[in-house]
């Protein structure tokens, strides 16, 4: 399917991005720049040059996707502040929650706390990766994670033995050990049947998981499996959710909306190498090139 795929240029190849539905923080060896989703720059000013060694990047809005006390709404349709997402009406927010709107970032031993232009405002000894997902953000690592609360601090690990695959869903950790085939820290387990998995999200109020000729769907809710989706490609990198809409990536792009039933969409991007990262921006997607100093936005 043809769609106006916009290309910009970046200052260097990107290492790590992240966005929170409304800007788009591009790392690279110079630092970190922040763009609107469209591709806009927000700073004329060169990269921040704070962090050149990032690895990784997470960011989480001040109002996440959600149903929560809307009786009648479908996944993936409704934004809501972050304070109201999950609570119910007897409820406050935890203590030990995010601020409202919150940038991280990952170096080789690092978690660092971010400034809205990318500078660090405070830091943790950990050695992994930053993921974020329905409003949080984990440190994740070899075979433990840990939640981020309060700029330099971290919460109780979480022991993920043998961690394969990992994705975000607030407070919960969905994972996968490269020791089986079981899908774990849902409402139940599940096995998956196969070791040859690519990338996973959560998106449209299911959990999905990239495979040979599809993708496997789990509901986030009951935990039970749903019905196989045939994809383009698969097993796939890169897996990312932009405004409800599921989108998949490895040297193309793939699409579809859950929540209405439309049918899976191919986007093809022309590209010679495989996609280094993916990222769903807003309604967009960013898409980086390997070894290329270059973004491509899809709108989905």
């Amino acid at each position: 399917m043809d769609v106006a795929v916009t290309r910009i240029d970046l200052p260097s190849p990107v290492l790590a991005a992240a966005s929170d539905g409304a800007s788009v923080w591009c790392a690279g060896s110079g630092g970190v720049r922040a763009y609107t989703t469209s591709g806009t720059p927000l700073d004329a000013a060169d990269e921040t040059g704070a962090l050149p060694g990032l690895r990784s990047l997470a960011a989480v809005p001040a109002t996440v996707a959600g149903t929560a006390g809307m009786p009648g709404a479908l996944a993936g349709t409704v934004v809501v502040p972050r304070t109201f997402a999950a609570l119910s009406p007897v409820d406050s927010l935890p203590a030990d929650s995010l601020p409202q709107g919150c940038l991280a970032g990952a170096s080789a031993d690092r978690v660092y706390w971010l400034d809205q232009r990318g500078a660090p405002i405070a830091s943790a000894r950990f050695t992994g990766r930053v993921l974020a997902g329905g409003g949080e953000i984990w440190a994740v690592g070899a075979d433990r994670a840990r939640r981020l609360i309060e700029p330099g601090r971290l919460g109780d690990p979480v022991e993920l033995p043998g961690l394969d695959l990992c994705a975000v869903e607030g407070e919960r950790l969905w994972w996968t050990s490269k020791r089986d085939t079981v899908l774990r820290g849902g409402p139940r387990e599940v096995d998956l049947g196969t070791c040859e998995r690519g990338g996973m999200t959560v998106c449209a109020g299911s959990l999905w998981i990239s495979v040979a000729g599809g993708l496997l769907r789990v509901s986030a809710w009951s935990g039970e499996p749903r019905r196989f989706v045939g994809a383009p490609a698969g097993p796939v990198p890169f897996l990312a959710c932009a405004n409800g809409v599921l989108a998949g990536g490895g040297r193309d792009l793939f699409a579809l909306a859950p929540v209405v039933g439309a049918a899976v969409r191919r986007i093809r991007l022309g590209l010679k190498a495989p996609l280094a990262l993916m990222i769903a921006a807003g309604k967009h997607v960013w898409a980086f090139p390997t070894g290329r100093p270059q973004a491509l936005i899809v709108p989905m």
